[in-house]
Parts: C-alpha cells; structure tokens; sequence
C-alpha cells in the first residue's frame, strides 16, 4: 500500500467518525430539549397536621403537597380524585376549605411546593362525605384504585395513590 492510499483510508475512517459523533450528539439534543419539556412533580397526599405555634392545637388537614422537580416552571390549575377502572371510573375536583392551603391556579418553578389543604376544624365531616358520596365502596380491591390528581396547565395530569393514613382514616369514618 502505498502513503497515497494509507492517507485516503484514513481520510475515510475519520470522516466516519465524525458522522458518528454528530449522530451522537444530535440524539444527546434531542434527549436534552425532551427531559426539559417533560413535567416531574412530586406529589404526596395524605392526613397532615399544622403547627400554627401560638400554644393553640394541631390542625388536622386533609393534604395534597406538590413539589416540581422538573426544569421548567408548571402551573398547577387544579386537584382532584379518580376511583374506579375504564367505563366505570369516576371523577371529583377538590375544593380547598383552609386558610392555610394553596389557591389555583399556581406556578411551582423549579424545587418549589404547593399545599392544597381541607381543614377538617373547618369541615370536620369531609372524610365522612368523601367516604360515602365519592369512594362509596370501601373494600381494598376498590381502594386500590383511588388516586389522587394533580391538573397541570398543559394537561399533564399527575396521579398519585393515598397514604395508608388517609386510606385507614376513610375506612374508619363509616364506623363512627
């Protein structure tokens, strides 16, 4: 083989190279641009309890918190429930009933966190009413299927399942 031919082979193998390399990085972008635009929330619904600090006592509250992990500012519009599977799921938005809760709409930028609160000092028989008008069938295989919504401006919805605190709270509610 002569320097001629080794050059060429070698002018060949780098511009392989290089194609693969643009390849490459062009997948990177995209994968990039794509993990920026998606909405990452981290929601945990559950019975909480507020310390308001001035001696008085805890305030129990029914509570929805979101916190955005994603790169790109989301606004919340709403919270709700689904319970149920295909035709026979059913769907409920959560009014807020506490001075201490979020408002809709709301705009989380990046690590920041909302609570969407019911007071139970304020409505001291949701967990009843939800129990018996929305979730009305209190078995395990049926709570299995309650979620917890969180409806985003750009209609990503987020669903989440209860804490066992929650789920435990509904149950009881009906032997009271």
């Amino acid at each position: 083989m002569t320097l001629d031919q080794i050059i060429q082979v070698w002018v060949a193998v780098g511009t392989w190279v290089s194609s693969i390399g643009t390849i490459a990085a062009v997948i990177t972008a995209l994968y990039m641009v794509k993990r920026v635009e998606n909405v990452h929330l981290s929601v945990q619904v559950g019975l909480m309890h507020i310390v308001i600090g001035d001696g008085s006592p805890f305030q129990e509250h029914m509570g929805i918190n979101v916190t955005n992990l994603g790169e790109r500012p989301v606004t919340i519009n709403s919270v709700g429930w689904a319970i149920g599977k295909g035709k026979k799921r059913s769907f409920a938005i959560q009014p807020l009933y506490s001075p201490h809760s979020a408002h809709y709409p709301i705009e989380l930028a990046y690590g920041k966190s909302a609570n969407f609160l019911v007071s139970f000092d304020l409505y001291p028989d949701w967990i009843k009413e939800f129990a018996t008008g929305f979730v009305k069938d209190l078995s395990d295989k049926s709570l299995k299927t309650l979620v917890a919504q969180v409806h985003t401006s750009v209609g990503k919805t987020v669903e989440v399942h209860p804490r066992k605190d929650l789920l435990d709270a509904l149950k009881l509610s009906i032997c009271k």
